[in-house]
């Protein structure tokens, strides 16, 4: 490809970008036309790169090309053409469901395992760890940090218990307790979001701030390359 026409193809993809990126920016004025049709043709370019992704890498390679040699692999096929076929007739819809109870199914079985392998478990690890006293070397404060965590913890979680109600005698005392605790558990919770929302607005800001200096970039480079 001759330099020219590389330049070319360059700059045309530069300013579809900027006019992309401009027509994003359009809705802090407001719902119009120029931002639905960057959306749409987000939405578009998506989907249809999705699909792409998953009939080349999905369908063919992983299903049709091992299908000889593994041929459990007909049943992923087998449910994903059941599923498409009957949610697509209106009134054979409820035969799909079974498809879609197994998927949910899966799905709620391996995010709870992940919450309780990849997030409880760990946080109770780490904060039995707070406490040893091999650990404290790497705690400024000693024992002091490792009797936050522990706190902080049970006080969060204690924030998400729903069951103590107002009480008389030993039950109502107990309910107080809760409350109380719930209560602390409130603040390290305001501490912890806070500090996820003020982490989301940096990289928000950040990303903004790179899209207008590729607007500057494009900009002067458009400029440059014409004026040359």
């Amino acid at each position: 490809m001759r330099p020219e026409i590389v330049d070319i193809v360059e700059i045309a993809g530069l300013v579809l970008g900027a006019a992309l990126t401009l027509t994003t920016f359009s809705y802090l004025i407001g719902d119009n036309f120029l931002y639905r049709l960057g959306l749409h043709l987000f939405i578009g370019t998506l989907v249809g790169y999705t699909l792409g992704i998953v009939l080349r890498e999905v369908l063919v390679k992983m299903t049709l090309e091992q299908l000889p040699d593994n041929p459990i692999l007909i049943v992923p096929l087998v449910m994903g053409l059941w599923l498409l076929f009957f949610k697509s007739i209106p009134r054979l819809a409820y035969v799909g469901n079974f498809v879609v109870a197994y998927l949910v199914g899966v799905g709620t079985a391996v995010a709870l395992s992940g919450a309780l392998l990849g997030t409880l478990i760990p946080q109770i690890r780490a904060t039995g760890y707070a406490l040893e006293t091999t650990s404290q070397a790497s705690f400024p404060l000693g024992i002091l940090d490792g009797l936050l965590v522990v706190v902080g913890t049970v006080c969060t979680l204690m924030v998400f218990n729903f069951t103590a109600n107002k009480r008389r005698g030993l039950a109502g005392i107990w309910g107080q307790f809760v409350r109380l605790v719930a209560g602390v558990g409130r603040i390290f919770l305001l501490f912890a979001l806070s500090a996820a929302f003020a982490g989301a607005l940096t990289t928000s800001l950040s990303l903004f701030v790179g899209r207008v200096q590729y607007l500057i970039d494009a900009f002067f480079y458009v400029a440059d390359s014409l004026g040359g």
